[in-house]
C-alpha cells in the first residue's frame, strides 16, 4: 500500500462515518475516494466506521501532550 495514503485503524468511528458520508455526497473531493464512497449506504459506512475503530492503530490524544 501507498506510504501517503492515511492510516486508518484505530481511527474514531465517527470521523470515518462522517467523512464517508461528506465524500458520498461530494461535500468532500478525492477521485478514488469519492468514487468509492458514491454507493455505500448508511449501514455500510457505519460498518467501516465500527471496524476501522476496531482495529489497532496509532491514533494518540495530544490534549494534554507536553514537549521537553
Amino acid at each position: 500500500i501507498d506510504p501517503t495514503y492515511p492510516k486508518l485503524g484505530g481511527q474514531y468511528h465517527d470521523y470515518i462515518a462522517h467523512a464517508l458520508l461528506a465524500y458520498r455526497k461530494g461535500d468532500r473531493e478525492h477521485a478514488l475516494m469519492g468514487s468509492q464512497a458514491k454507493d455505500l449506504t448508511d449501514q455500510q459506512i457505519a460498518d467501516l466506521g465500527a471496524y476501522f475503530a476496531s482495529v489497532p492503530g496509532h491514533i494518540a490524544d495530544l490534549h494534554n501532550a507536553t514537549t521537553e
